[in-house]
Order: C-alpha cells, then structure tokens, then sequence
C-alpha cells in the first residue's frame, strides 16, 4: 500500500503539538515507518475494503499522533491493534447507511444530486433518498435524532448526550432501539419489494 500521506503531514494536519521528551522508540516518524505496513495489514483483515483502506490507515495514524505522548511503549503492537479496530470499526460506521443506499448526502431529500449527473442516475440516487427518509421517518424522533448523529453524522455517544441534554446510557438505548427498529423496516420494505417484483414477473 503506497504511502500517499507522509508522516511529516500527518503531524502537521493532526493539530497537536510535537511530544516533547519523548524516547527515540516514540519518534513518530519512526513509529509511522516501523507499523505503517502493520497497520494497512490490519485494516484488511478487520474488514477494511481496499477502496477505504488508505483513508482508514491515515485515521489510525492522525489517532497515534495525538495520543503517542501518553503512550508508555508497552506492547507497541496491541495498542496500535486496538486504535486500529475502532478505527475500522468507527469508519464502517459511518459510512454503512452510505454504501447500503448508495446516496449523495443533501440537506433536501427532494433535491436532485448536481445537475452534471446522467438523468436515470440522478432519478434513481433521488429514489434511493426518498426510500432512506421514508424509513428513519417511521422511528420516533429521539430515536431517530441520535441513530442519524451516530450513524451518519458520526458523533460520539458523549457528543449527542451533550446535545441531546440527557444521560450517556440514555443515547445508548435510544441507538439500539433506533438500529433494531430501522433493520426491521428495512427487511419489511425490502420482503414488499420482492413480492411485487415477482407479482408483476407472473402478470408478464
């Protein structure tokens, strides 16, 4: 996997400050060099797809950065493995409505993707955002609210109790709920789907 990012970039776009005192052994740079490969390796096998994995290494790193002057250099290889697994974790995440839909994000669901798309791409991508609305419609508004910052806006459970004024454990609730409830609606839509399919297949 080519490095497209340089460590040196990396340091600069993290916004923290350079580790000062830090042994040779927590050099980021030399960190970045010695587990760059690990870490692409990892991503692969926690279920990264190659069309993210660059963008994914890249985030463990920007987390490595930030977090390499707390780290006491004890066992180097777990603490990269678990920034890396909630790395993947958190971009599946995030992205997994997106891929499942395959929708341009917009603030208006009635509003067409750019003018520069082909007209059947743009009618379908509009139909596929109507279906996605119709759906998060059916879960109640608290519910809805923190499944929406969660899984699309990719907030942090501890950033939408801020928002939200109410206790972590609430928000946690609220998103298993809200997951459990936009599963069963989607398989509903999805079974109504399939049999009209095939209705309209035996009157052909």
């Amino acid at each position: 996997m080519a490095r497209l990012v340089s460590a040196e970039a990396l340091a600069a776009s993290s916004g923290a400050p350079a580790a000062v005192g830090l042994p040779v052994r927590l050099d980021f740079r030399s960190f970045y060099d010695a587990w760059f490969d690990d870490v692409a390796r990892w991503v692969r096998a926690l279920g990264g797809v190659d069309a993210d994995r660059e963008d994914i290494v890249q985030e463990v790193f920007l987390v490595v950065r930030r977090r390499l002057r707390y780290f006491d250099g004890a066992n180097p290889a777990g603490w990269l493995y678990q920034i890396t697994r909630r790395q993947v974790r958190d971009f599946r995440r995030r992205t997994w409505v997106k891929h499942i839909f395959n929708r341009r994000r917009v603030e208006d669901p009635d509003a067409l993707p750019h003018a520069t798309a082909e007209p059947a791409a743009a009618l379908e991508a509009k139909e596929k955002q109507r279906i996605l609305y119709t759906l998060l419609a059916k879960i109640p508004e608290d519910r809805r609210c923190a499944f929406v910052l969660f899984e699309i806006e990719g907030l942090s459970g501890e950033e939408i109790a801020r928002i939200q004024g109410v206790p972590l454990n609430t928000v946690w609730s609220r998103l298993h709920h809200a997951r459990r409830e936009f599963f069963a609606l989607a398989a509903r839509y999805q079974a109504r789907e399939k049999d009209a399919h095939q209705k309209r297949a035996e009157r052909t």
